[in-house]
């Protein structure tokens, strides 16, 4: 079993209830949606090799064969011992559940951040992965070509098969723009409420055609947001706050 991998990295987590962990990341190609605010550049193939930071923080890269192995993906990932846990993202990780299936040898959790439209994949992860930051995409967020309903009920499954339990946190991360819709978004939490350890509400970071989002706008969604989910958080993306993205 191989996998292609587009670069691996040691930062800290920004976003969500886990900000501020060290992690080792492993960034994975392509993804199944098209978001308004993503921040991940499309331009990849699969006969690229995969670029290894050879120092934290220092942006001097060394290339990797492509496709990798379970094996050497976690020979590379591990080389740091004081990391938290190794982050799954990408692109989509689900794309590639059967390859995350074989890394259930790592010495550290993984930790999934996944747009949740996957259920195959979710089925495929759900005994290997600690962690699980789960995205609910919402009308607002991508052009789902009149598939809406389609997405919005894989996301769903994809919260019962990786929900959280004894073994496993999961949360939800809603990226709040200027024009969610708050029905949408009560709608989404009503399916998924009993799946979930905290809801994070994440202000979007202004991108092309994204704007800013209103405070008086997320502090509404998260006070109707608590009348399903008891833990409620407002975190931005902390990356660019100390220039690391």
């Amino acid at each position: 079993m191989k996998a292609p991998v587009r670069e691996i990295f040691v930062s800290v987590q920004g976003e969500g209830p886990y900000v501020g962990y060290r992690q080792t990341f492993v960034r994975f190609p392509k993804c199944n949606l098209e978001c308004l605010y993503c921040d991940t550049a499309k331009d990849w193939d699969s006969t690229k090799k995969c670029l290894v930071e050879k120092t934290p923080g220092s942006g001097d890269f060394a290339e990797e064969e492509n496709p990798m192995t379970p094996s050497r993906l976690l020979n590379i990932a591990e080389r740091d011992p004081k990391i938290h846990s190794i982050s799954l993202t990408g692109g989509e990780p689900l794309l590639y559940g059967s390859f995350i299936k074989e890394l259930k040898g790592a010495k550290h959790p993984l930790y999934l951040e996944t747009n949740m439209t996957l259920p195959e994949g979710a089925k495929d992860v759900k005994d290997v992965v600690k962690i699980v930051s789960g995205d609910f995409k919402l009308k607002a967020h991508c052009d789902f070509k009149d598939q809406y309903e389609k997405y919005f009920n894989a996301t769903a499954r994809s919260f019962s098969i990786l929900r959280r339990t004894s073994f496993r946190d999961c949360y939800c991360k809603i990226i709040v723009t200027p024009d969610l819709d708050k029905e949408d978004l009560m709608h989404a939490l009503d399916q998924i409420k009993g799946t979930i350890s905290a809801l994070v509400l994440q202000p979007v970071t202004p991108v092309g055609p994204v704007g800013q989002v209103s405070p008086k706008f997320v502090l509404e969604l998260q006070k109707a947001a608590m009348d399903e989910v008891e833990d409620v958080r407002v975190i931005p993306q902390t990356h660019r706050m100390w220039g690391c993205l």
